[in-house]
């Protein structure tokens, strides 16, 4: 929402009608603008994508719950049924595969008539999946949230060196 109302307060059409790119001899000022606004455009991106894992990190806890207490109550025990989260390592692959997932791919979700028909090794083996996929959302979204900052910081520092 700041990277949004930042943008609207320094983008001026005027501005970008009088500037003459030169790559030899570039000009301060068109540069820091420049410069200033990708920044802000790339922060407003990486927003975009927190809030989508974010939201989706939110309904597969939720999914996860209610699945651990669902399980409980058929099996009428929680000892050794599900297992609690094991996170392990994420990577940049990790991520990006999470949230072609979320766009393009339908979540396995373990459904009520599933936990009462499945073996409890099935349903394992698919809430260690939603297990796995919810942390790597959350990694997601807290390493995307840092690069947000920076570049909103930085088209702050460009800009600051565009009016200076």
């Amino acid at each position: 929402t700041l990277a949004i109302g930042f943008l609207a307060y320094i983008f001026k059409p005027v501005l970008f009608l009088n500037i003459s790119v030169s790559i030899c001899k570039p000009e301060l000022k068109p540069t820091m603008i420049s410069f200033s606004l990708f920044s802000l455009i790339v922060s407003i991106i990486f927003g975009l994508l927190i809030l989508l894992t974010r939201l989706y990190d939110f309904k597969i806890s939720r999914h996860l719950a209610l699945t651990r207490q669902r399980t409980m109550e058929h099996y009428k025990s929680d000892i050794g049924l599900l297992p609690k989260n094991i996170r392990g390592p994420v990577n940049v692959c990790h991520r990006l595969g999470i949230l072609f997932k979320i766009v393009f791919c339908k979540i396995d979700y373990i459904s009520n008539q599933e936990i009462k028909k499945l073996e409890i090794s099935i349903i394992k083996k698919r809430f260690m999946r939603l297990q796995r996929f919810s942390d790597i959302l959350g990694s997601a979204t807290w390493r995307w949230l840092k690069i947000q900052i920076l570049f909103f910081l930085l088209s702050i520092v460009f800009y600051a060196i565009y009016i200076g």
